[in-house]
């Protein structure tokens, strides 16, 4: 690799041979003497064809002995090496000498004029005779017949630009008189240029996928960092969940369990109270018994009055001994655990929504898309209903049976999010809609005909619009709708922006490759509205 470095530092840029008289231009880049006056000479201005600085009056150049001196002694070096023989056999695939007898060495240069090639040993006389000094050396190319025309058997040393091949002297007198014609040396510097400015393109290029390499790796990075922060969030909200479950699920065993405990210590003190009388009875029977079998009249009649009287016992059917059947317990827990994990959701709602709101949009109506009942605002930031049908120019994005206007901007990637003040409103739409919705027919909104939307009507009840309508039970009623759309996830979200609270996400949309925001202020033409649906400037929560 340093060898391959330290040649190309003695290689001319225009023939891409070592250097042969070099000399430099005022810009200082080195060139053969011959090599850049043929190339100046065959253009309009002198420029150097590296940095393409331009010299509006022609450099005098002179040869530079001293480079040319130690150019030489590369040469020198190199030749003396390749007649040592140090591992220059032509291997397979390689140009071998043509003048080698036995071992065939690496070809150093091919010769156009010879249509031979030749190591450094048998080039030598290319670089010493006058006449061969002046042959054209090229790079060593395997059949070099090929450089020949084939009608004139001469030597391809001429470019046609109109036909964009090789052509022999010649040919160019004859068939290609007419035609643009520069020598193949003059069309390789033209071709060098292009390919020097297309190698500064690709670099330009590669740098720019860098750039992006980068950027890439920057978001891997950022990805699995909120994908870290994610899941500590969820094992967080969870850990909580299921302990909040499981404490509650221990004080409903404990009370279970105490309930359980007091009853069978009141059974047990009723079996006590119970056994006590038997006791009493049971004495009393002895004594009633001995009584009965006693002849004495009068004693008898004197102890008849207390063995007669029975013992003091309780009301015993009057006492409840059901037993306990612990009606409602696990439904009151499983009310508690629901209170917690709803506080756990509105919690989350509210971290949600201050993610969304960074994704604010300045969105505005087109009023070009407004049907006669509706008014915009100048700005696009409202819409209301008109007292009285208007009479509106002809538009193809005008909705003409639905009270629907959508906004300029068409969303097709990314992440989105806009406010809607519905304060005041009995009636209104929000939501999104599809590029390919059909805009002069009567259109009932629902994901199957390109609307997701939610609704509010006649002050009443909040539905998510489907092919049934899906009731909402929203405590306290928005004042202020955040609408948030994931294009890459397919979701669409309503939130209640003042409340933090979530109302309902549609998932799975099956979106087209553009959706427009989508608005509604009145529903029915038939109900005069006076509050407008307001596009409001989003406040992040802080």
């Amino acid at each position: 690799m340093a060898d391959t470095l330290d040649e190309l530092r003695f290689r001319c840029s225009v023939c891409l041979e070592l250097y042969t008289d070099p000399v430099s231009t005022p810009c200082g880049h080195n060139f053969c003497k011959l090599c850049i006056e043929r190339y100046w000479d065959a253009t309009e201005v002198c420029r150097c064809p590296l940095c393409k600085e331009t010299f509006y009056k022609k450099p005098e150049l002179r040869i530079n002995v001293s480079f040319r001196e130690v150019v030489n002694l590369y040469k020198n070096t190199n030749a003396a090496q390749v007649v040592s023989g140090e591992g220059r056999e032509a291997k397979a695939g390689e140009v071998a000498c043509d003048v080698c007898v036995g071992v065939r060495l690496k070809a150093s240069k091919s010769c156009l004029v010879c249509l031979a090639s030749y190591c450094e040993s048998h080039l030598e006389p290319h670089k010493t005779a006058a006449a061969l000094s002046r042959h054209k050396l090229i790079e060593p190319v395997k059949n070099l017949e090929d450089r020949m025309c084939k009608r004139h058997d001469k030597i391809l040393e001429l470019f046609c630009k109109k036909e964009e091949r090789f052509i022999c002297q010649i040919c160019a007198e004859s068939d290609h008189s007419r035609h643009q014609v520069v020598t193949a040396e003059v069309m390789s510097q033209q071709k060098m240029i292009q390919i020097k400015r297309r190698e500064r393109e690709v670099d330009l290029l590669i740098q720019d996928r860098k750039k992006r390499i980068e950027e890439i790796s920057h978001s891997q990075k950022r990805t699995k960092e909120n994908a870290q922060n994610e899941i500590e969030a969820s094992v967080k909200v969870f850990t909580a969940v299921i302990e909040s479950i499981k404490k509650t699920h221990e004080e409903l065993v404990e009370e279970i369990e105490a309930r359980h405990e007091a009853e069978l210590k009141r059974f047990e003190e009723l079996i006590r109270e119970l056994r006590q009388e038997i006791d009493e009875l049971e004495k009393k029977s002895v004594e009633l018994q001995q009584l009965s079998h006693n002849d004495d009249h009068i004693t008898l009649l004197q102890a008849f009055s207390q063995a007669h009287t029975l013992p003091s016992t309780q009301n015993w059917p009057s006492i409840p001994i059901n037993e306990l059947d612990f009606l409602g317990y696990i439904r009151t827990a499983m009310i508690n655990v629901r209170e917690f994990i709803n506080l756990e959701i509105r919690e989350q709602s509210a971290t949600d929504i201050k993610k969304m709101q960074k994704f604010a949009e300045d969105i505005a109506i087109d009023p070009d898309s407004a049907g006669p009942w509706l008014i915009v605002s100048e700005d696009g930031k409202e819409v209301r209903q008109s007292p009285k049908k208007q009479k509106v120019p002809t538009s193809p994005a005008r909705f003409t049976e639905n009270t629907f206007a959508v906004a300029k901007q068409g969303l097709s990637m990314g992440r989105h999010y806009w406010e809607v003040g519905v304060k005041e409103k009995s009636n209104w739409l929000l939501g999104v809609a599809s590029s390919t919705l059909k805009r002069r027919e009567q259109i009932s909104p629902s994901p199957e005909r390109g609307l997701w939307t939610v609704e509010h009507r006649d002050g009443g009840q909040h539905f998510a619009c489907m092919e049934k309508p899906l009731p909402l039970e929203l405590s306290p009623p928005p004042q202020r709708v955040g609408v948030f759309v994931d294009y890459e996830e397919k979701q669409i979200s309503f939130v209640n922006a003042e409340a933090k609270t979530h109302i309902f996400t549609f998932t799975k949309c099956n979106f087209p490759e553009r959706v427009y925001p989508v608005f509604d202020p009145c529903l029915s033409t038939k109900k005069k509205e006076v509050a407008p649906l307001r596009i409001m400037i989003v406040e992040i929560t802080k």
